[in-house]
């Protein structure tokens, strides 16, 4: 399939920087595009409307990670240096970006200046200026990033950085209502919709929550999720660790038996219940498990397990959007996105509105 056809002009304007509480806002204060895929007919909610569209018995699937700080000082010889550590991969490395580069080289080894028991060495060069590299010990990564650690992006024309003061005053604004697990490089963004309060009343209407975890990493680097290929079929996405528990195995599978709509907020929640399900034949039982996905989801896919999916509006060209069209249809989701862009005041990417496709 083209990808020229996910193109469209997006203006930088509708990419917010910070999130909805930052700009005087409540969490759950932002509009929301409705696809029914049975109908295919498109409608133009508020965020809060979401109750409505959800019955007694469905099984809402959240992702309970939560966004750690992604920089670290580190000494390159006797230059200090920044390092932003974009994505976790298997076999315990990472990938990276130094700030200032000059100097990176295969076998290069660097020390924390905040923690003092913390090296960095490169390992291979990787495109867009980043590198493959294995911190040691591996332990004391999350924990340095969590305890010394700042936030960096990137710093492209087409990048949405995240204010530095903000996130350093008000991480919590960058997290779900329902976090608990750290270990995200960038933001599992679709679950910051929900407060606590629309959550209670979901659940009061007799709505299934189950928690699964997929920490987010490079596959939301611009570069990654960007695809420059002709075809959409020749991208590649990176992997990234998650967990689906026991519970959350349990709670799916009761809901797969009895013929109750499993509906996953996030494109990680989607990625992680479809990998495990993806050898399966559709609606039968999955295993809980914990491991790496590198499943990249595009128009033809097989969906398993998940039957609606509550996503943020995307950028043009971007796996996420092709994974929206892989679960709704190409020409429906298109068409909502030409609607989108014809009405004033929708806003894009990470701290924009919401598509709920059902």
């Amino acid at each position: 399939m083209k990808t020229e056809h996910f193109d469209f002009a997006l203006d930088p304007a509708t990419m917010p920087t910070d999130p909805v509480q930052l700009r005087g806002r409540r969490r759950d204060d932002g509009r929301m595009i409705v696809l029914d895929r049975s109908t295919a007919t498109i409608e133009h909610k508020m965020f809060p409307a979401i109750y409505d569209y959800l019955r007694p018995g469905d099984l809402l699937v959240l992702n309970d990670s939560y966004m750690l700080s992604n920089t670290l000082s580190f000494q390159n010889g006797n230059e200090p240096t920044q390092m932003i550590v974009y994505g976790h991969e298997p076999g315990g490395t990472n990938i990276v970006e130094i700030r200032p580069g000059q100097g990176s080289k295969t076998g290069l080894a660097l020390r924390s200046t905040d923690d003092a028991r913390l090296t960095c060495t490169l390992l291979e060069p990787q495109p867009d200026g980043l590198w493959r590299a294995r911190f040691e010990p591996a332990e004391r990564l999350t924990l340095a990033l969590d305890r010394y650690g700042s936030r960096s992006d990137e710093t492209s024309d087409e990048a949405v950085p995240l204010h530095p003061t903000y996130w350093r005053n008000s991480p919590e604004a960058y997290r779900s209502v329902y976090a608990r697990r750290p270990g995200s490089l960038e933001i599992p963004s679709a679950g910051l919709h929900f407060s606590t309060d629309l959550l209670s009343r979901i659940a009061d209407k007799g709505v299934e929550t189950a928690y699964v975890t997929l920490h987010v990493g490079a596959t939301e680097i611009l570069a990654v999720r960007y695809i420059r290929e002709d075809e959409v079929e020749n991208h590649k996405v990176r992997p990234e660790f998650f967990d689906v528990g026991a519970e959350a195995a349990i709670q799916i599978n009761r809901a797969l038996a009895e013929r109750r709509r499993v509906i996953a907020v996030g494109t990680t929640v989607m990625r992680a219940l479809e990998s495990l399900a993806v050898h399966n034949e559709p609606k039968t039982d999955i295993q809980a498990g914990t491991g790496w996905t590198d499943l990249y989801i595009y128009p033809g896919f097989q969906f398993k397990v998940v039957d609606g999916l509550l996503t943020n509006l995307h950028r043009p060209r971007s796996s996420h959007i092709v994974l929206t069209a892989a679960f709704a249809g190409k020409d429906l989701v298109m068409r909502s996105y030409d609607e989108i862009l014809s009405i004033t005041g929708y806003e894009f990417d990470m701290f924009g509105d919401s598509m709920l496709i059902l």
